[in-house]
């Protein structure tokens, strides 16, 4: 099976004033399928969000290689990318007064002509999206309306009305209530499991991901990586080493941090 999404030899970083050059990350390989769940996980400025700019091209690498499918990124123009990729960043919606239909139908102008005019597919489109995360019911309220929790179901609409085959998410439940979190992990993994996308998902809810997630891409803030099934991760001690400080320690039992005695 060809990985949707592949990841060879990647250096993640920036170059900074009079052309020094900060690396964060080296040598990464990754590799993400139809139907895989995986999360980027890792303590907070330890590059997660600037893997997933990197893998986008909103940021140069500076090094290795992307791959959509056995396309290179630098040669998709970015309709040709918004085909294969939906993001759902965590910017908080501004748009006071607009409808959910008209945010989830801005997942349909990668294919709307010109004129950019919806055609009646594209509404039943739209209109399936919303369903499918439960929203139907808001379908004609305004954005100001709605909870963190429904606005962030969404911009998962959006994302499913894009109809891409992998969907990047940067901390989707960030703003969220326990209850709502819980909906949106689990609305993530039915449109992994059940319909196929592939979804990345960066976080530092270390809980959220090694519950939900099939795969972790584990990123540390001194250039360390791993990578795995949560599973492994956590029994292999490799999630220990990566968020464990010297007084405060993951109880892998309970999934929670303690303070070391």
């Amino acid at each position: 099976m060809n990985a949707l999404l592949k990841i060879k030899g990647l250096e993640t970083g920036f170059r900074g004033k009079r052309g020094k050059t900060v690396i964060l990350h080296s040598n990464l390989n990754f590799e993400i399928l139809n139907g895989q769940f995986a999360a980027v996980l890792g303590p907070n400025g330890a590059g997660k969000s600037t893997l997933l700019r990197t893998l986008l091209g909103y940021q140069k690498a500076l090094a290795g290689e992307v791959f959509y499918g056995n396309n290179l990124l630098e040669s998709l123009s970015v309709k040709e990318l918004a085909r294969e990729v939906t993001v759902v960043l965590t910017d908080k919606l501004d748009e006071s007064f607009l409808t959910v239909f008209d945010i989830v139908a801005t997942g349909r102008y990668p294919y709307t002509g010109i004129a950019g005019r919806l055609t009646e597919d594209d509404k039943n489109l739209v209109e399936e999206a919303v369903s499918l995360v439960g929203m139907i019911d808001f379908m004609n309220r305004y954005v100001h309306q709605l909870s963190d929790g429904e606005r962030q179901k969404v911009m998962i609409a959006r994302a499913i009305a894009q109809q891409t085959p992998l969907i990047l998410l940067d901390e989707p439940v960030a703003y969220v209530d326990a209850p709502s979190k819980i909906e949106i992990m689990e609305l993530l993994l039915t449109l992994s499991h059940v319909h196929g996308k592939g979804i990345i998902m960066a976080t530092h809810d270390l809980e959220a991901a090694v519950r939900f997630a099939d795969r972790l891409w584990l990123l540390g803030t001194h250039a360390e990586t791993s990578e795995g099934t949560p599973d492994d991760l956590l029994q292999n001690g490799t999630i220990n080493r990566f968020f464990d400080k010297s007084n405060i320690v993951l109880n892998k039992e309970k999934m929670i941090f303690e303070k070391k005695l």
